[in-house]
């Protein structure tokens, strides 16, 4: 495994995991929004991003039931290259994924790469 294979396939996971996590976060606001919903007859004060979320609860709700997973598996297979990559050139960085998981949870694709280079 090149580090420039490495590189290229975080920046092709990064796209579809940000989406993930964006919709979990979005997914966990739900209730909140729909109790504040029944309290409020108008909630036209809400953010466009919070409207956008009530307006669309049930989707969002579906897509994540959908794929429960998806997150979990674009985590595994970012750390699995990141120990593999590592296990080829003979060192062993098991201590150093609560660090990689650490920024996948940031979800900052600049940083991951960061990582990568740094731990070559």
């Amino acid at each position: 495994i090149t580090d420039d294979s490495a590189a290229h396939m975080i920046k092709l996971i990064h796209p579809r995991l940000e989406e993930q996590l964006m919709l979990a976060k979005n997914v966990q606001l739900i209730e909140a929004l729909q109790e504040l919903k029944i309290h409020e007859k108008d909630v036209s004060f809400l953010s466009p991003q919070c409207q956008y979320i009530l307006e669309n609860a049930s989707l969002m709700q579906e897509e994540i039931k959908r794929q429960p997973a998806m997150i979990d598996r674009y985590y595994a297979l970012i750390t699995d290259l990141f120990m593999d990559r590592a296990a080829f050139k003979g060192v062993n960085v098991q201590q150093k994924v609560p660090q990689l998981l650490s920024l996948l949870d940031e979800c900052n694709i600049d940083n991951i790469l960061q990582f990568f280079e740094e731990n070559k």
